[in-house]
């Protein structure tokens, strides 16, 4: 995955990927410049909190698979 690998260093706090195939979340974060040291995993129906710099809850009972 070349985002997950290349937005650490470029400084990119927050990696938001959903997938409506699957019908799931994730959030990668914590990065220290080289990596994310940090992944969460949901499905559609539950609530991802987005830390800062955004700082909100992702409510995805919204989101539509295909």
């Amino acid at each position: 995955m070349g985002k997950v690998r290349d937005y650490p260093l470029m400084g990119i706090p927050l990696y938001l990927l959903v997938d409506a195939g699957q019908k799931t979340v994730t959030l990668f974060s914590r990065p220290d410049g080289t990596k994310y040291h940090r992944r969460e995993d949901i499905e559609f129906g539950e609530t991802l909190h987005i830390p800062e710099p955004f700082g909100f809850d992702l409510i995805t009972s919204d989101l539509l698979p295909y």
